[in-house]
C-alpha cells in the first residue's frame, strides 16, 4: 500500500503564518522555550538560507495540519503524511516574508530550487556538503523528527520567526555602525574591494555594479537600474544586457558584466542585442577574473564598431565602481548595503552570495 499524502490548506496556512509573525514581532510577548531552541537558532542564524526556508515551511505545515509529516519535502515521498513543501513555501512563505518580514529569511524567490530542498524527505543520508551543511541538516532532522503536535510546531515557528528578525536587526546594526560621516564612501570602497575578491560565478560583480549604478542614478529623477538574474538566458525576455538602465521607462543604456574569461563572440553577441534595441553603445564591465581570451579589447571594439555600428566601452569594474561612489557625496554605507541586498534578492543569486556578503560585513566590523 502506498503512503498517504496530505494537503495543506493554503489560506489557513497564511493565517497561521500571519499570527506567528505578529507574535514574533511583539517583543512584549515572551515565547515559550522548547528543547529545540538552540538548534532552531543555529539554523535560522546560520549561513545557509535554504535550511531556514525548509524549517519555517515544515513548522508552518505541521502547525496548520497535524497530519503532516514535517520531514516530507515532496508530495510523492514514500512516508505517511507527505505533502508538497515546495508549493507551500513558494506560494505562502515567500510572499508573506516579503510583505511582513522585510525578507528576514533571506529574500529568496524560489528557495526550494536549491539542492538541500530537492530530496523527497529530510534525511541524514541526503547528499550535502560535509562540514557546516551536514551539521545543519542533522539539526534540521533532529527538530522535525521530534516535533509531533501542531502546538509544538507553532511555538517553534514563532521562535524561528523571532530569531530571523533578530538576525536581520543585527545585520542592519552592523551596517549602520560602519556609517561614519567623514569616510562613509571609503568604507563602501573597502567593502567593494573585499567583496569582489570572490567571483561566485560572476554574481558578485553583477550585483556590485548594479548597486553602484543605482546609488549614482538615484541622484537624478526618472532612472531605474535593473539587474537581471545571473547566468540565465535572456532570449525570451525583454532584457538587453546583464544590467539595463531605463529613464522614464525607456531603455537608456545597458551594461554587460564579465568576471570570467570571455571571447570576441561574447562581446559581439552583447553588441548585436543592444543594436536590436536601438542602442549605439554598450558598457562592458570586466571583473577581477575577467579577460578576453582572444584579441585585445581595443581590437574587438574596432571590429564590432565596423560590424554592428555599436561602440563597446570596456571598463575595469572595481575602478568604475569607485568612480561612481566618488560622485555620490552623500552616500552612506547603509544605503549601499541595502541596494546591494536588493539586487542580490532580485537577481536570484545563490545562497553562498548572501553568506559571502555577511562574512565581509562581519570582517569589516571586526576591523573597526
Amino acid at each position: 500500500m502506498s503512503a498517504s499524502r496530505v494537503t495543506v490548506d493554503r489560506q489557513a496556512a497564511k493565517e497561521v503564518f500571519r499570527e506567528a509573525i505578529a507574535i514574533a514581532q511583539d517583543l512584549s510577548i515572551s515565547l515559550l522555550t522548547t528543547q529545540w531552541d538552540g538548534a532552531i537558532a543555529t539554523l535560522i542564524q546560520g549561513k545557509h538560507l535554504t535550511f531556514r526556508y525548509i524549517l519555517i515551511t515544515a513548522l508552518l505545515a505541521k502547525s496548520t495540519n497535524h497530519r503532516i509529516n514535517a520531514l516530507a519535502l515532496q508530495a510523492g515521498a514514500d512516508i505517511e503524511g507527505a505533502y508538497d513543501a515546495r508549493s507551500l513555501c513558494h506560494i505562502v512563505v515567500v510572499p508573506l516574508e516579503r510583505q511582513l518580514l522585510n525578507r528576514a529569511l533571506g529574500g529568496s524567490n524560489e528557495p526550494f530550487l536549491n539542492k538541500p530542498a530537492r530530496f523527497p524527505t529530510i534525511s541524514p543520508s541526503n547528499a550535502v556538503r560535509a562540514g557546516t551543511d551536514r551539521q545543519l541538516l542533522l539539526k534540521l532532522y533532529e527538530i522535525l523528527s521530534e516535533i509531533v503536535t501542531s502546538e509544538q510546531a507553532f511555538n517553534a515557528l514563532c521562535l524561528a520567526t523571532r530569531y530571523a528578525l533578530e538576525k536581520q536587526t543585527a545585520l542592519s546594526q552592523r551596517a549602520s555602525q560602519l556609517v561614519i560621516s567623514t569616510n562613509s564612501q571609503l568604507k563602501v570602497i573597502e567593502f567593494v574591494e573585499m567583496l569582489t575578491a570572490r567571483s561566485l560565478e560572476g554574481q558578485i560583480a553583477a550585483i556590485v555594479m548594479g548597486a553602484a549604478l543605482a546609488v549614482h542614478f538615484d541622484q537624478f529623477a526618472g532612472f531605474e537600474i535593473i539587474v537581471h538574474p545571473v547566468n540565465q538566458s535572456g532570449a525570451s525576455s525583454q532584457e538587453v544586457g546583464d544590467i539595463d538602465i531605463k529613464r522614464e521607462g525607456q531603455l537608456f543604456g545597458t551594461v554587460e558584466v564579465k568576471d570570467k574569461p570571455f571571447s570576441e563572440q561574447d562581446v559581439d553577441h552583447a553588441a548585436f542585442k543592444a543594436s536590436q534595441y536601438g542602442l549605439t553603445s554598450i558598457t562592458f564591465a570586466i571583473g577581477a577574473n575577467g579577460q578576453c581570451i582572444e584579441a585585445s579589447s581595443q581590437q574587438i571594439a574596432q571590429t564590432i564598431l565596423v560590424k554592428r555600428g555599436v561602440n563597446v566601452i570596456f571598463i575595469e569594474l572595481v575602478s568604475f565602481v569607485k568612480s561612481a561612489i566618488a560622485l555620490c557625496p552623500n552616500l552612506t554605507f547603509t544605503t549601499f548595503w541595502e541596494k546591494l541586498r536588493y539586487y542580490a534578492i532580485n537577481a536570484r543569486v545563490k545562497d553562498d552570495v548572501f553568506t559571502h556578503m555577511e562574512a565581509v560585513l562581519q570582517a569589516m566590523q571586526v576591523l573597526e
